[in-house]
């Protein structure tokens, strides 16, 4: 036993049996990911990867390690997975919190060999050497992002000095970019979120009328996304008022009048793949001011469209909107395009490619930024270079 951690299980579970288990990829489809990021470390001249989800709670955006491993590290306190160009990868976890997540690993991962310990970094270490990595070229998933924890990165060059390590993000993602545009399973798993999705939006449409809290409207949409068999909302912001700006987290308990608009920026998971949307649906009629503003985002979205189309580069895209907005008298809140398939890395100065899908939400507000106006959905470019919209609702202020 540790004189740290009294949780030691040195063994190797059985498989549990669960009563049911969720959509997630296929074996087939993990080898479509798997040789193309080793397609992408051949490129680079990378021997093995070392990767690792953000601290904290599961879900969270750009989670490479659980698109490698398909293991949902729903609390992170220490995991890591070794990833060679030629051979079995090799799953380290953390021991902190109890034998549990080797069970759970084992239930759900792709990986066979898993080891666990109170701590995984050492063991990181210890399956380098064995694979004889140790003076060999390794690349870093996520560091440059803030994911890999640079204490665990300064371990494993303190420990590895005959090894050399880069950054390995982008190669990452561009591997992932790969998959995204071809993976027929993944595109089955992106249509069905974008109709939870529209669930969503049925629940909030049903839900939204004066007296009505945000808090409310909040758990309307969580509830229609768990109900309809989305993981849950991995990301939710949200604001209501007369004309909401800059959407924010947690929900508030502020109670919605006659007049004001919600607006919901909200993505789900299924089967680990996540596309994203933004409702703005009013009570009535909005004042004025935000009506003109809602008026140029339903001009700017179409306008959108025809660009992708017309293969012009996402920068181009983001350039021409921002112009069109300015010259309108206002400025730009967020992003016009993003959350770029399962990668969320968007090539800027490249034209979107076929099978890519991103969401287009146009947005705008005064110069003061005191007012605003947001919607967009999810959309994808088809084999024939055409804008495909992926969700029902119609993408524009919904006047309830």
């Amino acid at each position: 036993m540790s004189d740290y951690c009294p949780y030691t299980y040195g063994g190797h579970p059985s498989r549990l049996t669960y009563p049911d288990t969720w959509p997630m990829p296929s074996e087939k489809e993990r080898d479509r990911r798997w040789q193309a990021i080793r397609k992408a470390m051949a490129r680079r001249n990378l021997d093995f990867l070392v990767v690792s989800p953000a601290f904290g709670y599961m879900p969270t955006l750009s989670n490479s390690f659980f698109y490698i491993t398909n293991y949902v590290p729903f609390a992170n306190n220490g995991n890591f997975l070794v990833f060679p160009l030629k051979g079995n990868p090799q799953f380290q976890v953390t021991t902190e919190l109890g034998p549990q997540f080797l069970h759970i690993a084992r239930e759900t991962s792709w990986i066979e060999d898993l080891v666990m310990g109170p701590y995984p970094i050492k063991d990181t270490i210890q399956c380098i050497i064995q694979m004889k990595l140790d003076k060999a070229r390794g690349g870093i998933v996520g560091y440059r992002n803030g994911v890999f924890s640079a204490m665990a990165y300064d371990a494993l060059r303190e420990a590895l000095p005959e090894a050399r390590f880069e950054d390995a993000t982008v190669l990452f993602a561009e591997a992932e970019n790969e998959v995204s545009r071809t993976s027929e399973e993944e595109l089955a798993f992106l249509r069905k979120g974008s109709e939870i999705l529209d669930k969503a939006f049925d629940a909030l449409a049903a839900t939204l009328k004066p007296g009505i809290t945000e808090a409310e409207l909040w758990a309307a949409a969580e509830s229609a996304i768990i109900r309809n068999e989305g993981w849950y909302g991995s990301f939710m912001i949200a604001g209501s008022g007369p004309g909401p700006v800059f959407l924010r987290a947690p929900a508030a308990p502020r109670i919605l009048n006659k007049g004001d608009v919600a607006v919901f920026e909200v993505d789900t998971i299924y089967g680990g793949i996540s596309p994203q949307v933004c409702f703005a649906l009013s009570i009535g009629q909005p004042c004025q001011d935000v009506a003109r503003m809602y008026k140029l985002c339903q001009e700017l979205y179409p306008h959108a469209l025809e660009q992708l189309e017309k293969k012009k580069t996402f920068i181009d895209i983001e350039m021409d909107l921002a112009n069109r907005i300015h010259q309108a008298g206002y400025e730009p809140i967020t992003p016009q395009i993003h959350r770029y398939n399962n990668s969320y890395s968007m090539p800027m100065q490249l034209p979107p490619q076929p099978g890519d899908y991103f969401t287009v939400h146009p947005n705008c507000c005064l110069k003061d930024y005191s007012v605003g106006a947001k919607f967009g959905d999810a959309i994808r470019i088809t084999a024939e270079g055409k804008v495909e919209r992926l969700n029902k609702t119609p993408a524009r202020l919904h006047i309830i």
